[in-house]
């Protein structure tokens, strides 16, 4: 039987999401109280897919479960196709766009073994502890304090981490042009999702193929 839809918690959190949309609104624009509902949607998939960035990997693994993997993969390739038009012609709707970027550096290396370090320990990335402390989970709270705390330490000693020997910015899309760029990211994406099919382990249970897709889509999961 599906749990009960728990009403009280229903309205309070329509009540501030709409007033936290209504305040920002008023104070910076409508786009910031855009923005703010639309992340707080962003939150609410999160936690109706039961689907976290860094799980994901966590699945591949050490269960063979390459779907999650494989969903991001998908996800990174559309992005990829929308958003590359954009950056090079520098502007979105309204909007001038530039990319981010950053030297590849040894700090990156480090900083992500790091990180995964206190990803396994603390049981989830930055994005699964928010979602997961705001489905109740309240033993993330520390795991965000720790996030917070190290955040702010390693402002402290930043000229150190960009010391260290570097590749500089690097971007395919100046370096390659844009169409050749995107194509080679997608071949990589592909040729990686296939790869992933090989470590993937048969399943136990019934396939989640025989629950119908609407019933998924309405319940999460």
């Amino acid at each position: 039987m599906a749990p009960a839809v728990q009403w009280k918690i229903v309205t309070a959190a329509v009540i501030l999401l709409g007033g936290g949309a209504i305040a920002l609104g008023a104070a910076y624009g409508p786009r910031h109280g855009g923005l703010f509902l639309v992340g707080a949607g962003c939150g609410i998939a999160l936690h109706h897919a039961a689907f976290g960035f860094t799980a994901a990997y966590r699945a591949l693994v050490t269960t063979g479960d390459g779907r999650g993997f494989r969903a991001q993969l998908l996800m990174l390739a559309v992005a990829t196709v929308l958003f590359a038009p954009v950056l090079a012609a520098g502007r979105g709707p309204g909007v001038e766009a530039v990319g981010a970027l950053a030297p590849a550096s040894a700090s990156v290396l480090i900083g992500a073994f790091i990180f995964a370090i206190g990803m396994q320990v603390g049981g989830g990335c930055g994005s699964g502890t928010l979602f997961h402390l705001g489905s109740g989970r309240a033993p993330l709270a520390v795991t965000l304090v720790g996030f917070l705390a190290g955040s702010v330490i390693a402002t402290f000693h930043m000229p150190f981490w960009w010391s260290l020997p570097s590749l500089g910015e690097v971007s395919l899309g100046h370096t390659l042009g844009w169409a050749p760029a995107v194509a080679l990211q997608l071949a990589m994406l592909g040729l990686i999702a296939l790869a992933s099919l090989r470590r993937d382990r048969p399943r136990p249970g019934p396939s989640p193929d025989r629950v119908p897709p609407w019933s998924r889509a309405l319940r999460g999961g």
